[in-house]
C-alpha cells in the first residue's frame, strides 16, 4: 500500500472517529433535551394544578371544577389526595386513560389517536403523552398530580434525526476522504519529486544534484543528505576511474618493452623449437594484455571526460572508409560485405571517436561470422529525421539474457570466455559510451533467422537528403 493511501485511510479514520464522537454527543444532547424541557413544562403544569386545587379547598366546601379545567386545557391531569382518591380529571383524561407510574422522570406512552385532533396544523400521525407523576405537598395537604401532554411521536422524529446525521457524516467522510487525498498528495509532492530526479541521477550523471526548496524542514535535510551521499559516491566513482587510467597507463609501458623483448628474442634463428613455441606463447600473450590496457585507457578517458570534438564528417564517407580497411579480413573468411546508404549523412560530432565505433562494430561482426557469412553496414533516416546506423551480421544467436547485458564491461556471450574470438569484453562498452556521449542509444537484436543486428541512432542534425549508394568488388563483396 502506498504512503498516500495510508496517510489518507489514516487522517480519514482520525477525522471520521472525532466527527463521529461530535456527532453521537450532538445526537444524544438533541434526544434528551425535549424531554428535558417537557418535564419542565409538566412540572410546572402540576404545580400550578396543585396549587389551584389547594386554593379551592381551602375557600370552598365543593372544589370549582370548571377553573381547574381551564388551567388543564390541552393537558392529560388527573390529581388524587393522599389516600390515593381521585379529586379532578381533566376532560381529555376522562376519554383517555393512561397508566400511572411512579418515576423519578417522565415516560411516553403511544396511542392510535391521530396528532392533528390536538393541534390543527399537525398531519394524522399518532400521538404520543409525555407523562409525569409528581407529589406535591401544599398547605398541609398532599396531592399527587399525573399530568401528560399530547406530543408528536419523538421516537420517529429521533430515528429521522439519527438518519440525518448519519446521511451528514457519510457526507462528511466522503469530503474527509477526497481532502486527505489531495493533503497527502500534496504533503508527498517533495518526496515524488525527490524520486524522480534520484532516478535521473546514474553512474553517467552523478554530477546531477537536487535542488534545495529552502523550507527548512525534513525534506530539505532529507536532500541535503542525498546531495551529500551523490558527492561522496561521485568522489569515489571518479577515484575509481582515475585508479584505472593511471594502472593502465602505468602497465602500458612495461608490457610495451616486454612484448618487445620477445619479439626481438624470436629473431634469433638459433632458438630451440620447444622456446620458440614457448615465445610465441608469451607474445600473444603480451599482445592481449596490451590490448586490453589500450581499451581500458580509452575507456577511463571516455568516462573521465564528456567532451567531444566537434566537426561535421560525412556519416556514409566514414563508413566506407573503415570497412575498406577490413578488406582482406573479408577476402580471407570470405565474408561478404553489403553498404547501402541513403543519403550523405552529415553528422557533426568527434569523427576519430565514431571511427572507433565502426572498428569495433566491424570487428565484432567479423569475429562472431562464420566462413562464407554477410555483413550488411547501412545508414538511413528514421521516422523522427534521426540517423540510423545499422551493422548486422550472420553468426550465432545471442540469448535475451546476454543481450541485456552484451555492452556491460568485461562480457562475453560465450561462457567459456575462450580467447578463439579474441576480445577481452570491452569493445562495445566503449561503444555504447561513445555513442552516448553524441546523444545517441545503441540496441542490438538476435533473431532465428541467423542474423544480430546492431542498430545506433543519433538524434537528428544536419541531414541531407541523398539516394542509395551501392559498391563492389568482386571479394565477396556487394
Amino acid at each position: 500500500m502506498k504512503i498516500r493511501t495510508r496517510i489518507t485511510l489514516w487522517a480519514s479514520l482520525a477525522g471520521l472517529a472525532s466527527t463521529a464522537v461530535l456527532s453521537a454527543i450532538v445526537f444524544l444532547w438533541g434526544l434528551e433535551t425535549p424531554y428535558e424541557f417537557l418535564d419542565q413544562e409538566l412540572e410546572l403544569r402540576a404545580q400550578t394544578m396543585a396549587n389551584a386545587m389547594a386554593q379551592e379547598q381551602a375557600t370552598r366546601e365543593e372544589p370549582d371544577l370548571a377553573a381547574l379545567e381551564l388551567c388543564s386545557r390541552l393537558y392529560w391531569t388527573r390529581i388524587y389526595d393522599a389516600g390515593g382518591r381521585l379529586l379532578f380529571e381533566s376532560e381529555l383524561a376522562r376519554q383517555i386513560d393512561l397508566p400511572r407510574e411512579m418515576r423519578n422522570r417522565g415516560y411516553l406512552i403511544t396511542t392510535d389517536i391521530p396528532l392533528n385532533r390536538f393541534y390543527a396544523e399537525e398531519d394524522d400521525q399518532p400521538t404520543g403523552f409525555w407523562n409525569r407523576v409528581f407529589i406535591m405537598p401544599i398547605s398541609g395537604h398532599i396531592y399527587q398530580v399525573h399530568v401528560a401532554r399530547p406530543v408528536e411521536n419523538l421516537v420517529s422524529e429521533s430515528i429521522e434525526s439519527a438518519l440525518v446525521i448519519g446521511s451528514a457524516l457519510l457526507v462528511s467522510t466522503l469530503i474527509l476522504i477526497g481532502v486527505s487525498y489531495l493533503v497527502a498528495g500534496r504533503i508527498l509532492h517533495p518526496i515524488r519529486e525527490i524520486n524522480r530526479l534520484t532516478r535521473e541521477i546514474t553512474a553517467k550523471t552523478l554530477e546531477k544534484r537536487i535542488p534545495l526548496a529552502d523550507n527548512h524542514d525534513e525534506i530539505d535535510e532529507l536532500i541535503a543528505g542525498l546531495n551529500a551521499m551523490f558527492n561522496r559516491l561521485q568522489h569515489s566513482f571518479r577515484r575509481q576511474k582515475e585508479f584505472i587510467a593511471n594502472a593502465s597507463h602505468e602497465l602500458k609501458t612495461p608490457v610495451t618493452l616486454l612484448r618487445l623483448a620477445v619479439e626481438e628474442t624470436l629473431q634469433n634463428e638459433h632458438l630451440p623449437a620447444a622456446v620458440q613455441e614457448k615465445l610465441l606463447a608469451q607474445e600473444r600473450a603480451l599482445t592481449r594484455i596490451g590490448q586490453l590496457i589500450k581499451n581500458l585507457l580509452d575507456l577511463s578517458r571516455l568516462e573521465l571526460s564528456d567532451g567531444l570534438e566537434q566537426e561535421l564528417f560525412s556519416a556514409s564517407e566514414l563508413v566506407t572508409s573503415v570497412t575498406q580497411e577490413f578488406d582482406a579480413l573479408l577476402q580471407e573468411r570470405e565474408i561478404r560485405l553489403v553498404c547501402g546508404f541513403d543519403g550523405a549523412h552529415p553528422l557533426m560530432g568527434d569523427k576519430e571517436k565514431m571511427r572507433r565505433v565502426l572498428i569495433n562494430l566491424m570487428d565484432n561482426a567479423v569475429r562472431y561470422n562464420h566462413r562464407g557469412g554477410e555483413i550488411r553496414c547501412l545508414l538511413a533516416f528514421g521516422s523522427l529525421k534521426e540517423t540510423i546506423l545499422t551493422v548486422a551480421n550472420t553468426g550465432p544467436f545471442i540469448e535475451p539474457a546476454d543481450r541485456n547485458r552484451i555492452f556491460d564491461q568485461f562480457f562475453r556471450c560465450e561462457k567459456s570466455r575462450s580467447s578463439a574470438h579474441g576480445g577481452v569484453g570491452l569493445g562495445l562498452a566503449i561503444v555504447k559510451r561513445i555513442v552516448e556521449l553524441h546523444g545517441g542509444r545503441i540496441g542490438v537484436e538476435s533473431g532465428a533467422d541467423g542474423w544480430n543486428v546492431f542498430a545506433l541512432h543519433f538524434p537528428p542534425g544536419l541531414v541531407e537528403d541523398g539516394g542509395m549508394e551501392r559498391r563492389g568488388d568482386g571479394l565477396g563483396r556487394q
